[in-house]
């Protein structure tokens, strides 16, 4: 009915990641999670790298000099001014000509140039480039290059690859067409301090070293399903951290329509979608706004104004169990159509303790068009296993028949409760996708109260319906179930009149034992008028009617029930005309003194036939393996 999690294309590498997110955010719901491989490209490069070191003494005096002496010394003065061998001077010389911070001018006189200027102010001079190997990574998804220190290790990753899906290639910019610039500034970035020009260390020129390669790369793939706001996103993640450009250009290709989800997240494809009732829908607005609201205001929702509970997705079952749990008169339950992971031991145990206490248990599927090729309208396995649920007279407890089509799942408890549930579908560029199990628990009075009598009227309508189609034919069966669903919404007085209206007198017994729930689950009053009704039909019948036995042993039932819960109204039942009645039919036997015998006989039986029900163990279903 509810699942405890939807059958949901979750890799299970991302469950635990899955059930973090859902947990902290009861409002979202992962519809799918998967993940995948894509190809990086590697180069090899070579970055060229000059690095300045201090000035030794003579090297700072020759800059000094070729500075501040007017005119500009040459290096034969220098060096006898220092008084040393003028091979110490030209030699220290040519190294600054070599870094191109002295000149040598055609008098033979020394000049500083520009760039030795800039260096004599930092205090510090260039050395020759040096070689720097370096690895470029090309990475599509953040359509971004950077640069790593080591190689990657290759990694076969036996994963969907991304790139048969989206149009990755378009996203790589080759290390070639990269400027120095642009790697200067990546560099920067990074801070791997190749390029420093503060310090005076600097790129100078970069070239390819090996040719690319590729080396792959895991990715996940999340369609997360906002509940409260009905709003789906994508989030391409690398363990906990979001590819943010990544997710927004993955966005942008599905709303126009470039690719397809179903196919991306191996999501089965739908032909056909339930059909939306737009009365539902419209109550179903009703509860997701007010969901919404009750959030906002949770300090002020109190049992009198009622509620919107989301229920948790992993909590979905467990959920739903406790609350049917509450049930102390009638359930009535709508699906769209039943299938075989809808019921479970669990469920089957719960309606039948339900019934045990006297609840009435309705439940309505969508109809099935006999054309349709999907599965056929209320499955034989779900009618074999609910029918087997009897009321302590034997009745069949569960009436299960088909609605009018609706997209949701409601539920409708004691006109108290109500649980609702849609796999709404999803529209996306064509595709169809299922948001998952969102299941509301409300309490707020007006949406309860428009579930109820929008599911009872569906019910009466089916009961009128079935009971036409009894009479014309005469089939008791058809016209028992019309009577109970009669019963279990709480109108035994209707149908008692329309058994009268028909003089379908065999039908008395059938709608005492459905009395008898009725008084159970107490929507049937001991006092209602229609049991002395009834009983007034007793002096139209004669020791030879048909039916009479079944009769008499329904009208024991009956009066033992009302006398468990107020052995005076048993009582007062039970007048001088009816007991003559009851003693002409032999409902009572000529032994039983009076009706106050009668009554302790009858509750003895009833005290029994409730220890023995109450001591069978409960039937386990057999599963079903769906094919």
């Amino acid at each position: 009915m509810f699942l405890e999690s939807s059958p949901k294309p979750i890799d299970s590498s991302l469950q635990t990641s899955v059930d973090k997110l859902e947990k902290t955010s009861p409002g979202l719901s992962v519809i799918a999670a998967r993940q995948f491989r894509y190809s990086l490209v590697q180069t090899g490069i070579e970055l060229m790298v000059t690095s300045p070191r201090k000035f030794n003494v003579l090297e700072e005096f020759i800059l000094r000099a070729s500075l501040e002496i007017t005119p500009n010394p040459t290096e034969v003065e220098l060096a006898q001014v220092l008084g040393l061998d003028p091979i110490f001077v030209r030699n220290t010389s040519a190294n600054l000509q070599a870094l191109n911070t002295l000149k040598v001018l055609p008098d033979g006189s020394i000049q500083i140039t520009p760039e030795g200027r800039a260096f004599y102010e930092k205090g510090s001079v260039p050395q020759p480039p040096e070689s720097h190997p370096l690895y470029a990574i090309a990475d599509p998804l953040l359509e971004a290059t950077a640069f790593e220190l080591n190689p990657l290790r290759e990694s076969a990753l036996n994963l969907p690859n991304l790139g048969d899906f989206l149009p990755l290639n378009s996203r790589i910019q080759s290390v070639e067409s990269l400027t120095l610039t642009e790697v200067q500034q990546r560099l920067i970035h990074q801070g791997l301090g190749f390029h420093s020009p503060e310090s005076g260390k600097e790129v100078t020129a970069f070239q390819i070293a090996e040719p690319p390669e590729t080396r792959w790369q895991s990715v996940a793939l999340f369609a997360i399903f906002d509940t409260l706001n009905q709003r789906l996103t994508l989030q391409l993640r690398r363990g906990q951290q979001l590819l943010e450009s990544a997710t927004l250009w993955l966005e942008t290709l599905q709303s126009e329509g470039e690719i397809s989800l179903t196919e991306l997240l191996a999501i089965p494809c739908k032909e056909s979608s339930p059909q939306e009732n737009p009365e539902v829908e419209a109550r179903l607005e009703q509860v997701r706004t007010a969901a919404t609201t009750s959030e906002d205001n949770a300090e002020e929702n109190t049992p009198e104004t009622g509620s919107v509970i989301l229920i948790a997705e992993s909590q979905i079952q467990t959920q739903f169990l406790e609350i049917l749990k509450t049930a102390n008169h009638q359930v009535l339950i709508y699906l769209p159509q039943f299938t075989e992971q809808g019921i479970d031991d669990r469920l089957l145990q719960g309606l039948e303790t339900l019934v045990k206490r006297g609840v009435w248990i309705l439940m309505g599927q969508g109809t099935v068009s006999e054309k349709s090729s999907e599965t056929p309208p209320i499955l034989p396995e779900w009618l074999t296993k609910l029918a087997a649920i009897k009321t302590a007279e034997g009745l069949s407890a569960i009436q299960v028949v088909e609605l009018q089509q609706s997209h949701a799942k409601e539920v409708v408890i004691d006109r108290q409760i109500y649980i609702c549930s849609a796999h709404n579908w999803l529209t996306y560029g064509g595709d169809r996708l299922p948001q998952g199990e969102t299941v509301y628990q409300v309490t707020l009075p007006e949406i309860v109260t428009d579930a109820y009598q929008s599911l009872s009227i569906q019910f009466q309508q089916r009961a009128e319906s079935l009971w036409q189609q009894a009479i014309s034919s005469q089939d008791e069966s058809l016209a028992t179930l019309s009577l109970s669903i009669w019963g279990g919404l709480g109108m035994a007085e209707s149908a008692l009149q329309q058994i009268q209206d028909q003089e379908w007198l065999e039908l008395l017994p059938i709608w005492l034992k459905i009395a008898c729930q009725g008084l159970r689950s107490q929507q049937l009053s001991p006092d209602d008028p229609s049991l002395n009704q009834a009983l007034s039909q007793l002096s139209e019948l004669t020791p030879d009617s048909p039916q009479l036995d079944s009769l008499c042993e329904a009208w024991r039932q009956v009066m033992a029930v009302i006398a468990s819960g107020d052995r005076t109204l048993a009582l007062n039942l039970l007048c001088e005309p009816v007991w003559q009645d009851f003693i002409r039919l032999g409902i009572a036997s000529e032994a039983v003194e009076s009706p106050d015998a009668f009554i302790d006989s009858e509750l003895a039986k009833l005290a029994a036939t409730v220890s023995s029900i109450q001591n069978l163990p409960l039937k386990k279903s057999k599963r079903h393996k769906s094919g």
